[in-house]
């Protein structure tokens, strides 16, 4: 007899080849045992699927569950769940939870989320994950480890190029995480404390990935004017290390750029025709949810936050961002404050609008912000073209992401705003490709199952095939719909009816049923 046994689906296996086919999964144990035609339909529960898609559970490859201190602060990850995805990929965009070779470390994440009052009793990678799996997670939960975290670990806010025998030291951090379960390596090279990163220091840790067989995830300098730039760069590391690259959440930010990106896209094929391994993931938005202080030109934040905090009380230094500022030509009048910590009335108010309280320029505005609220401001920003943004989805080396984290619904009574990626990327990405033909359904599905898994080499997941894990979801294609928005970022999506984990009922019409079936995964 069977644990669960969902019947008269149409079965979406997570390939991306094989056409959708009606069927049946019989799971056991938690794992799937049969596929297709069941002979056997005896089960402690059945569930009927008629009229649905069954697919394997999404799997978001990249997460900031971690950054934002959610997977701490909410376990059940309900947001998360609710869109369908059974599990996330932590460490990314340079800054992780472990190892901290240092308290030092821990400032890697406080662009995004103050940690002040926080405790933990960690230090090295395996005791990271044995303290996230005392958790009642309600989702499985990977990480890879990110280079601002070891970096800051042994240098504090400095800012300096390493050592020899420091990159040595860091070569052992990383080599001692990936035997304790990391997935891969991360660079943040936009932000102040990777910025200053020679090409020998992010060469010996991509080898040391190499030789384990793990991903490296960059996020590049700029994906703005300078993207080609950044690109070259995050290529030529694949390229001259071997290493497997996946670029996060690509796009071409700023609309006097946005011609940049099929110059952009030919450099990524012409490395892929070589041999490059290479991917990147993208989310179904055309906002992003970027740091305010990364507006600045590089040499305003170098050093961090106390040396830009210093530079902003410079007039002549003052002056010249403001000038940075002005070249870029961006529109202010989209850009939204999402977080300012010491400032938090002026949450859910436009840059343009908050200039004129104070009666100066929007750039003049800007600087005063990150000075009154020491650089820790987060802001929403329409400023990806649609059109590209298909472009990306459609293309064959492209997966699907939140980049965001995972919340409750009464993030509501939160003091900050959060985007609604968190509770709609993956419902709206399947909206898109049913109401605009981007795709076929199983292309898309594979985008967010098979093909996350294979990059990040999960074993036995991402598939509908037996000796997989029962991690599945029942949606219908016609009615899957994201509803969360800037303003209301909480509103839970249609369309998912079920979502099942490790064998189990997790979450049903939108409603977490059971939030402590997640695992801590370890490759």
């Amino acid at each position: 007899m069977f644990d669960l046994i969902i019947k008269n689906g149409v079965i979406v296996d997570g390939t991306g080849k094989r056409k959708p086919v009606p069927g049946s999964i019989a799971v056991k144990g938690g794992e799937i045992v049969e596929v297709g035609k069941i002979s056997n339909h005896r089960a402690s529960q059945v569930v009927d699927a008629a009229g649905h898609i069954v697919s394997p559970g999404f799997i978001d490859i990249q997460n900031h569950s971690d950054a934002f201190w959610s997977i701490f602060d909410y376990p059940s990850q309900e947001s998360m769940l609710t869109q369908g995805i059974t599990t996330i990929s932590l460490g990314h965009c340079g800054a992780s939870l472990a190892p901290l070779p240092s308290l030092e470390a821990f400032k890697s994440i406080q662009k995004w989320r103050s940690l002040e009052g926080q405790n933990f009793n960690w230090l090295y990678f395996d005791e990271f994950l044995k303290e996230l799996s005392k958790r009642k997670l309600g989702v499985n939960v990977l990480s890879l480890v990110g280079h601002s975290t070891i970096r800051r670990g042994l240098l504090g806010d400095e800012t300096r190029k390493v050592s020899q025998q420091e990159i040595k030291i860091m070569d052992r951090l990383l080599a001692s995480s990936y035997k304790n379960g990391a997935f891969g390596i991360s660079f943040g090279l936009v932000y102040a404390h990777e910025f200053n990163a020679a090409k020998e220091e992010l060469e010996s840790l991509s080898k040391i990935s190499k030789e384990a067989g793990k991903l490296v995830s960059v996020h590049l300098r700029s994906e703005g004017g300078h993207i080609l730039e950044a690109l070259d760069e995050a290529l030529h590391l694949a390229e001259k290390t071997g290493a497997s690259l996946k670029i996060s959440h690509f796009k071409v930010k700023g609309e006097s750029n946005w011609d940049l990106q099929a110059e952009a896209i030919e450099k990524i094929e012409r490395a892929y025709a070589k041999g490059v391994k290479i991917s990147f993931d993208v989310y179904p938005y055309t906002s992003s949810w970027s740091v305010l202080y990364t507006f600045l030109p590089k040499w305003a934040y170098e050093g961090g936050r106390a040396a830009l905090g210093k530079r902003l009380q410079e007039p002549y230094l003052r002056n010249r961002m403001i000038s940075s500022l002005d070249e870029q030509g961006l529109d202010f009048s989209k850009v939204i404050v999402a977080t300012a910590s010491s400032r938090p009335h002026l949450v859910g108010r436009t840059l343009v609008d908050i200039a004129s309280d104070q009666g100066v320029k929007v750039n003049e505005a800007i600087l005063n912000l990150l000075a009154s609220s020491d650089s820790e401001v987060i802001v929403f920003e329409e400023n990806i073209s649609e059109s590209n943004l298909e472009t990306l989805l459609k293309h064959p080396l492209s997966m699907v992401a939140t980049d965001g984290a995972g919340f409750t619904t009464e993030v509501s009574k939160m003091n900050n705003l959060v985007h609604p990626r968190c509770f709609g990327a993956m419902p709206r990405f399947l909206s898109m490709v049913h109401n605009k033909k981007l795709m076929s359904i199983q292309e898309a599905v594979h985008k967010i199952t098979g093909r996350p898994a294979e990059v990040l080499r999960l074993n036995k997941r991402g598939l509908l095939a037996p000796g997989y894990a029962a991690d599945l979801v029942i949606l219908s294609e016609k009615e899957i719909k994201d509803l969360a928005t800037l303003s209301s970022p909480e509103i839970i999506s249609h369309g998912i009816k079920m979502v099942v984990l490790g064998g189990k009922i997790a979450a049903e019409n939108g409603a977490v049923t059971n939030p402590r079936l997640g695992k801590v995964l370890k490759e």
